[in-house]
Parts: structure tokens; sequence; C-alpha cells
């Protein structure tokens, strides 16, 4: 059901103005990094793959899972207004699924880097969900997109850690070195056992549940903010594989791919 749609605002190509897409350009399940960089990468593992286009911070691809489920994986930059618009245009195209698969910063100990974090919900501290619900509505994701994605990742051997998420639209007061009170800053999510700080999640659910989409996101956790080590972990990472990150994105790629497939199913239901 959606409680909420904007009119559509199409160009004179007959394209989205902001996505720059037209209706049968995108699959009914998108994959969404913030990167087209990642984006690029991610659609290599889809079977026949193409590049529809980019425009702006959105580049997208179609093609299909090993299963033959419809896929599109498009980038929405960084940050949740970027997300509002990627979501308001793709909900004219018919999409009803949207996965983030991204990154972030843990804040629990101990979380080694590249470890897996699905997210249950998300504490609002961006404020583009602010713009369509108060501060009360809660920012949850579809239970059976957690679901799904949960499945997919035991079934390629991994255990995910499933918890809640703070999104925030200030990078830099709350990543590493930011300023002399970080810590003291996040010390409060820490404590209500929030798993990982990011910028997208907030909005996705919040303004996929008033759309009607089904959303989830499942993110590569860079270490923990609170282990003194973490940056020499992620060197000594970086060292023994200089491709771990990229493999990990793999990994939640594959995942992710792989829930569209069980969604498709009616697993989860």
């Amino acid at each position: 059901m959606r409680y909420y749609q904007s009119k559509p605002d199409w160009d004179e190509t007959g394209r989205l103005r902001h996505i720059g897409l037209a209706r049968g350009e995108v699959a009914p399940a998108v994959l969404m990094p913030g990167d087209p960089g990642r984006c690029e990468a991610m659609q290599r593992l889809f079977a026949a793959p193409h590049f529809v286009g980019q425009r702006g911070a959105f580049a997208t691809y179609t093609g299909e899972t090993s299963g033959g489920a419809p896929i599109s994986v498009m980038s929405s930059g960084m940050g949740c207004m970027n997300v509002s618009l990627a979501l308001e245009e793709l909900s004219h195209l018919g999409v009803d699924t949207v996965i983030r698969v991204g990154t972030g910063g843990a804040i629990q100990l101990p979380f080694s880097p590249g470890t897996l974090v699905i997210a249950t919900g998300c504490v609002r501290g961006e404020g583009a969900s602010q713009e369509y619900l108060p501060p009360e509505f809660p920012a949850v994701a579809d239970y059976r997109v957690v679901s799904a994605l949960r499945r997919a990742c035991r079934e390629l051997g991994e255990e995910p850690v499933v918890g809640l998420y703070r999104s925030h639209d200030c990078f830099y007061m709350e990543s590493p070195g930011a300023h002399p009170g970080l810590f003291e800053r996040i010390q409060i999510w820490r404590d209500t056992n929030v798993q990982l700080l990011e910028n997208e999640s907030g909005t996705l659910f919040s303004l996929g549940h008033l759309l009607g989409i089904k959303t989830g996101s499942i993110c590569i956790a860079m270490g923990s903010l609170f282990d003194e080590h973490r940056e020499e972990a992620l060197a000594a990472a970086a060292q023994k594989d200089p491709q771990w990150l990229q493999r990990r994105v793999e990994v939640a790629t594959r995942a992710s791919m792989r829930a569209v497939e069980l969604l498709r199913e009616g697993e989860g239901e």
C-alpha cells in the first residue's frame, strides 16, 4: 500500500528528470550503492547486464540474477537527499524493492573489518526523512527483506550481525578524526546497542514505507570506531589482500541478489 505519491517529473526525452530513466529500463528490484564506481563493479555479477545510463550521481545497469530474477543496480551518491530523489522517481517506474549495499563504521566491540551488518531499523539522525514524517515515526527495514538477506548470507557461509543503524547528514561529525568530541557525541548510540553509522538508510526505510517499496540495507563494517587498533586492522587487511574490500562488496552483492530471488519466491512472507 502506498500512503504517499508525488507527481512524476518527466523531461523532454520521456525520462525522469533526476535519475534519467524511462519506463521499462529498470527492474522491479534495485540494489543501491552510493558510489557509481561500485555500481559498475556490482553489475559484473549480473547475468547479461547492460548499461542503461547515468545522470549525475545516478548510474544504472540492468540484468538478471543467476536464477533469472530481473535486477538493477543504481548508485545514489552520498546522503539521504539523493536517496529521496531516487526512491521518489523509482516509485513511478514500478520498482517494489530497494536494497542498499554499502559501507559504514561500526561502534560496538569487537567488530572485525569486513563484517556484514543487516539493518533491522535506523535511528533517524538525518534531515531528509524529517521532511516527510515526524521524528516519532520509526525507520524500520521491511521484515521480508531482513529475513531474505539473513538467509542469503548464511547460504554463502556468512554470519551477519543484524541490528540497528544510525543515519546522519554530516560525515565529518561522526567519523574518525572528526573533532575532539566524537566519542562523546556517539556514545549514546553505543549504549543503546546501535551497530553501525552510515548516511542513507534513515530516509530509505522511512520513505520506502510511504511509497510501498520494500527496503533493506546490508553494509560492510569498516571496523569499530571505538577500536583503538582499527586503522592497523584495516591496513593489515589491505596488505594481506589489496582487494579485500572489493571482495566483501562482492559477497554483500551476491547476498542481495540471492535475497531478491528469495523475495520473488515468496520467502519471508
